[in-house]
């Protein structure tokens, strides 16, 4: 008998107690995979897109929504800031684009975002490209008409102040474009010329009181980042909507905007930017890379608790393999005494038994390994209406493999105490005739 077919009979004379030790493991390392790859794609659905944003003007509140709503489109805009602000900012002489944002109306489950030709510009960071061409893989980007914006809001400022309904002066140069995220048109099977009627309310609550219709002039390149589920219009048709009047700051006659993000020049125009931007009392400021490691780390310590949760459970299944095999060694005894009557040393009885239990932890953590990524795959749409990102179920990380062989390692540990009893027994007591 070989030293494997050995070790597999061991295993084998035991069928239902070495299922439920590799069970065991298997729970331990499943919860431990299952949350590293959950860890991996949250960072990556918050850092690796919000890389290239730099500040994020919006109304007061929290710096950390003002980010997730202007740069991840999630969660309602908090409120809103001056209009005459982002005229501002498009001025300063340390910015060298800003970007407005006016949210408020969806289009079948996905966000519009009304702003401009900015949007399009290659300092903006997604799609990334040099040019503004190469961020389409169809059609083209809108460009707002500044006469019909500013008409637009003057109409707007006239009826909060009573001096007219919100009856925009339709001219010849009003145009309704839009341009669509990659998946937007890949979900709704949309392309170029087709027409949409977005509805008010993010969560589209209701049809505006007027038909409203948009034409597809353009389709965003693919860019996994939240910008591809988003519709964007040009500003002077959202403005345009007589039921977007009420836009107003509170308190004021003054129309408001959602956010505007800003990128500084280089060198040192960002610090100069956040110096006198902090101190404006109209709007606030948040720092796109400073709110997201704070957000990542929040998140960081919660499911640290939990990763620790789930190494104590590949503990606990480690150490139901040292029990199990430590209770079959009285079994084993005379077992063991005829193996080494036949000739077996006393090293390959001990290899045996710690073999045995490597391979018992060594087959629940591949176990493991496949239910953990099995049911990210059977989660991925439950993970994604909930918590907003879509996990990756065949990607294999680099800790996967640590995780296995120091779960390997830990039963060959576990394996090593019955072994010494193995190793100890002796050959004629255990052979001598039971009476």
């Amino acid at each position: 008998m070989t030293k494997t077919q050995l070790v597999w009979r061991q295993i084998s004379a035991r069928p239902l107690g070495s299922l439920l030790t590799i069970a065991s493991v298997a729970l331990g390392v499943m919860l431990v995979i299952a949350i590293l790859n959950l860890r991996r794609d949250l960072a990556d659905h918050y850092d690796r897109p919000g890389r290239g944003y730099s500040i994020v003007c919006g109304p007061h509140g929290s710096p950390l929504q003002l980010v997730l709503n202007a740069v991840y489109h999630v969660d309602e805009s908090p409120g809103l800031m001056p209009y005459s602000a982002w005229k501002e900012l498009a001025a300063n002489e340390s910015v060298r684009l800003a970007v407005p944002y006016a949210v408020g109306d969806s289009f079948r489950g996905h966000r519009v975002v009304a702003t401009t030709e900015a949007v399009f510009h290659p300092a903006f960071p997604v799609p990334d490209s040099p040019t503004t061409e190469g961020k389409f893989q169809a059609g083209r980007g809108f460009v707002v008409d500044a006469h019909s914006l500013e008409h637009a809001i003057e109409d707007i400022k006239a009826a909060a102040l009573g001096e007219g309904s919100h009856e925009h002066h339709h001219h010849e140069n009003d145009v309704a474009e839009a341009v669509l995220g990659a998946r937007v048109a890949r979900r709704l099977r949309l392309s170029l010329g087709d027409q949409i009627e977005p509805t008010h309310g993010v969560e589209g609550e209701k049809a505006h009181d007027h038909a409203h219709l948009w034409t597809v002039v353009g389709i965003l390149k693919e860019t996994d980042t939240p910008i591809d589920d988003v519709v964007l219009i040009n500003l002077d048709s959202f403005f345009r909507i007589p039921e977007h009047a009420g836009g107003l700051i509170p308190g004021t006659t003054e129309v408001g905007l959602s956010a505007v993000l800003v990128f500084p020049r280089p060198g040192i125009h960002k610090a100069l930017l956040l110096s006198s931007l902090k101190k404006r009392q109209e709007f606030s400021t948040a720092e796109v890379s400073s709110e997201i490691r704070k957000f990542l780390g929040i998140i960081g310590g919660v499911d640290g608790a939990f990763l620790i949760v789930a190494l104590l459970v590949v503990l606990i299944g480690v150490t139901s393999v040292l029990v199990a095999v430590w209770n079959t060694m009285n079994e084993r005894r005379r077992e063991i005494a005829i193996l080494r009557a036949l000739g077996a040393s006393r090293a390959t009885i001990t290899g045996s038994v710690v073999a045995e239990a490597m391979i018992l932890v060594g087959l629940g953590g591949i176990l493991g390994v496949a239910l953990a990524h099995g049911g990210l795959w059977l989660a991925a749409d439950a993970i994604k209406d909930v918590a907003k990102f879509e996990p990756n179920p065949l990607r294999i990380l680099p800790a996967e493999y640590a995780v296995i062989l120091g779960t390997i390692l830990a039963g060959a540990l576990a394996g090593l105490i019955p072994a010494i009893k193995a190793y100890r027994t002796d050959v004629a007591e255990n052979l001598a005739p039971v009476s």
